[in-house]
């Protein structure tokens, strides 16, 4: 795991530099501001490119992995979909940075439905009571920081942690990347189970 995020650090410097290069020429290009190019430009890299090989290689949700994933429901098409994200849990509450705002669609979805869960460390928290909230209302936050990143604007989705049950999100059937209009990336799951890691099957039986 180590290794793998490492490799990933050195192709992120190198094609940092080359995707600057290019956000410079294309803001003159177009006369806008270079801010709004880059963060357009990462937005699609991070919907596109980077969550989905997150989800595709297990990066995500494994017992020594930064990253979750959040499962969450359409709430016009209702279907399930799993997130990369990175939480900040205590005892009784998960605490999401929502860096591409409020308005992406997982957030959306999951403030509709009232519920979600995530897999974490190979455990599953069954999540409630989603509330958009403020850095100082954020125990993660250092207080000599909260009024600052309030000021900017910093937002985090706090959920309320129902249960812990240990296990781990089992796919059935191809999964297949589905566009969002901002935010993440979000991938299709036609059905999904919750298995111990006792139960979970081979990985050759999952991909069979």
């Amino acid at each position: 795991m180590k290794r793998i995020i490492r490799l990933f650090g050195m192709w992120g410097v190198a094609l940092g530099a080359v995707w600057l290069a290019g956000a410079r020429r294309r803001a003159r290009e177009r006369g806008a501001p270079l801010r709004d190019v880059m963060s357009h430009d990462l937005r699609g890299f991070v919907t596109h490119r980077f969550n989905p090989l997150v989800i595709r290689l297990g990066l995500a949700g494994g017992r020594r992995s930064p990253w979750a994933i959040v499962e969450h429901v359409g709430r016009t098409s209702g279907t399930t979909y799993r997130t990369p994200i990175l939480p900040m849990v205590t005892g009784a509450h998960a605490f999401i940075p929502l860096t591409y705002g409020m308005d992406v669609h997982w957030v959306k979805n999951v403030k509709a439905a009232g519920h979600c869960r995530i897999q974490l460390h190979e455990t599953i928290l069954e999540l409630d009571e989603p509330a958009i909230i403020g850095a100082s209302e954020n125990p993660f936050v250092p207080p000599s920081l909260r009024g600052a990143m309030d000021r900017s604007g910093r937002k985090y989705l706090r959920l309320h942690v129902l249960e812990r049950v240990p296990g781990t999100f089992v796919r059935r059937g191809p999964e297949r990347a589905v566009e969002p209009a901002v935010g993440p990336a979000e991938i299709h799951l036609p059905a999904l189970n919750m298995l111990h890691p006792a139960e979970q099957p081979s990985p050759e039986a999952v991909t069979a």
